[in-house]
């Protein structure tokens, strides 16, 4: 089974402290690791993280480094920017009142025809409309 997943989860394999759904985040890491997953990441993901790593206080810049290092080396399948992905986010963020970069998750799921797994409340909004798990029902 294949299965986009935002920052938000992906931020929870690396900072534990008052994040909900941590076991669940960390159980997709590893059914990942096992091989019975497939993750599809856009590369907005490795920006996305650091910077939620940046403005956390309990990382300082080394283990940021370090975490991204982690991340670039699980080598999940990163997709790059395509002019079809971000024509459909520009449509998508339009439509839903999101921004640019919560768009590019749903667009790659709607294009891919893959379910998005998210802990992001902005997307738990389009769960009935959009091809979208919560975290929590995972």
């Amino acid at each position: 089974m294949e299965y986009i997943l935002d920052s938000s989860v992906i931020f929870k394999w690396f900072s534990y402290k008052n994040e909900k759904n941590v076991d669940k985040a960390l159980s997709i890491l590893d059914m990942y690791r096992e091989n019975k997953l497939e993750i599809i990441i856009p590369e907005l993901v490795i920006y996305e993280v650091s910077n939620a790593l940046r403005y956390n206080n309990n990382f300082s810049s080394i283990e940021n480094r370090k975490i991204i290092s982690t991340l670039i080396n699980l080598e999940l399948n990163m997709i790059g920017l395509s002019s079809r992905v971000i024509d459909s986010t520009i449509r998508i963020a339009y439509e839903e009142n999101i921004t640019i970069y919560d768009a590019v998750f749903i667009s790659l799921s709607n294009i891919m025809k893959i379910p998005l797994i998210s802990a992001n409340p902005r997307h738990h909004k389009l769960l009935k409309r959009r091809n979208i798990i919560s975290l929590e029902d995972f």
